[in-house]
């Protein structure tokens, strides 16, 4: 799957990268060249040093701290091998209490195509989070499929508890993804199933 993630990646920046190649030259073909003239100064070349990115102008002090660097690196390195996705998906809000969800895909350990599928409630906000709860979707192992991708809805003003994600499954007898979608309220049964709309 991470494969898929980047070879999607890739081909997308090749497709824009080839479109806007193609508008450039289409806007560029019936124009005259013109020759270079001789009253103007030619234009300095741009050196690396005078041609920084604002981005990197803007950077923040505490990103060079070799201690965050270091702490960031270990929690990295503390993920399992098997964990092959991780995204926070949406925030929530319950009271005074408020987080984001997050949904992690764990390899099983005995078959490589199966997976494990959880949604987390983390508390908190900014780097002070705490996982308040863990529950497995279990329906997820049993399809006969692979999840190629999944996204999650806008939580509604009425329940900004709850999490409803639509995943794109493709069956391992298609070529065509089906659209399952996952209806997830804390402190109650989850449901899962093929999508209603």
């Amino acid at each position: 799957m991470p494969h898929l993630r980047h070879w999607l990646a890739g081909t997308a920046f090749l497709v824009m990268a080839m479109s806007h190649t193609a508008a450039l030259a289409q806007a560029d073909a019936g124009a005259p060249v013109a020759a270079p003239d001789a009253a103007q100064p030619a234009e300095a070349p741009v050196t690396p040093d005078t041609a920084q990115p604002a981005e990197a102008k803007a950077a923040p002090a505490t990103s060079g701290d070799p201690e965050l660097a270091a702490k960031a690196k270990s929690a990295a390195e503390a993920l399992s091998p098997q964990v092959q996705d991780v995204q926070i998906v949406g925030p929530w809000s319950d009271g005074t209490s408020e987080g984001v969800w997050r949904t992690v895909m764990v390899q099983s350990q005995t078959d490589d195509a199966a997976f494990h599928f959880f949604v987390q409630q983390l508390e908190g906000a900014g780097s002070d989070l705490s996982v308040r709860a863990t529950t497995e979707v279990v329906e997820i192992n049993q399809i006969e499929g692979a999840v190629v991708g999944y996204r999650a809805d806008e939580p509604s003003e009425e329940q900004p508890n709850s999490l409803t994600l639509f995943f794109d499954i493709l069956p391992s007898d298609g070529e065509i993804a089906e659209t399952y979608e996952l209806h997830f309220f804390p402190g109650e049964p989850y449901s899962f199933g093929p999508a209603t709309n």
